[in-house]
């Protein structure tokens, strides 16, 4: 097997010249670069360098040598740069996967904010429900993803980022807004719209039904949650949804939060990836990114945050 510390003792004698000056490049002494070449020589069982006087000029096997190792450490040269480049995050690219909810009123403050940083990197956003998204980091699709916390398997880890707050929602004129206090249990006599089966939203509110042991009469399912909205401003039942999704539409007047007499319910939201999995440094500085006084806002004093 051709030894590679041989071959750049030539390669650099070759282009250099002398062995004093390959000596010079490589920081060792020219009887160390001599001995190298011969040492090559000899194990090729082909003189390598032709001396004229003072002028070394490469065999015509020393040439062959010479181009394959040009190729060789000129690929060493391009690996060292592209390895200190993603080191530096000048280059690098990142596949995130986020819920819906989250990519429509959080990812665009985030990214342009971690952009302006590192404007060097690509990101690529997959919108999925949170189980979804699970399944998409167990299979490698997504090195990263934020979702709101449901079950996670072993093999996932897990990093807290941030709560928001689900807040039953109805439309103005809704009955139950005339009402001095409104419980769960009115809410099982209502349609109640629910996100998608494999939804954060819905896993946290049929969770605080069951432990009550209460089943909602009337279910709607709908996977948009712009389309569950447009149904509760239709008067066509209420639902749970992250506080962050609604602000505006409470804010301007053309959907009404309904106090419950259990007080809030919050659904934490998290970074998650492959438990072990050694993350790339773009992936590593997002996360300390979206880590920046964690714990500290919720999800819409985040994104106000982010804003200005």
């Amino acid at each position: 097997m051709m030894n590679l510390n041989q071959l750049r003792a030539l390669y650099c004698v070759v282009k250099t010249g002398t062995f004093a000056r390959a000596a010079e490049e490589l920081f060792v002494t020219e009887p160390a670069v001599y001995i190298q070449v011969r040492s090559l020589e000899k194990d090729m069982g082909f003189i390598l360098l032709d001396r004229f006087g003072k002028e070394l000029q490469p065999t015509e096997m020393g040439k062959l040598l010479y181009d394959y190792a040009e190729k060789i450490f000129g690929l060493v040269a391009e690996a060292t740069q592209a390895v200190q480049e993603l080191k530096d995050l000048k280059s690098g690219s990142l596949r995130l996967g986020v819920t819906k909810a989250l990519s429509q009123y959080l990812m665009p403050s985030v990214i342009a904010n971690f952009q302006d940083r590192h404007p060097h990197l690509s990101i690529h956003l997959d919108e999925r429900s949170s189980r979804e998204l699970v399944e998409g980091i167990l299979l490698h699709r997504f090195e990263l993803a934020i979702a709101a916390k449901v079950p996670y398997p072993k093999r996932v880890a897990v990093v807290p980022f941030t709560r928001d707050e689900l807040i039953l929602v109805g439309s103005p004129s809704s009955k139950l807004l005339k009402q001095d206090k409104v419980t769960l249990e009115n809410l099982t006599a209502e349609s109640i719209i629910f996100s998608d089966a494999r939804s954060a939203t819905k896993f946290t509110m049929w969770h605080e039904f069951e432990i009550r042991g209460l089943s909602p009469t009337s279910i709607i399912e709908a996977g948009s949650t712009e389309f569950i909205k447009s149904l509760v401003k239709k008067g066509k039942g209420y639902a749970f949804i992250a506080s962050i999704c609604v602000r505006e539409d409470i804010n301007n007047g053309t959907l009404a939060a309904i106090p419950l007499a259990e007080g809030s319910f919050n659904m934490d939201i998290c970074i998650i990836h492959l438990k072990g999995k050694t993350l790339s440094p773009a992936a590593a500085a997002f996360v300390s990114f979206l880590q920046k006084d964690k714990g500290s806002r919720t999800l819409t004093k985040l994104v106000d945050g982010l804003v200005k």
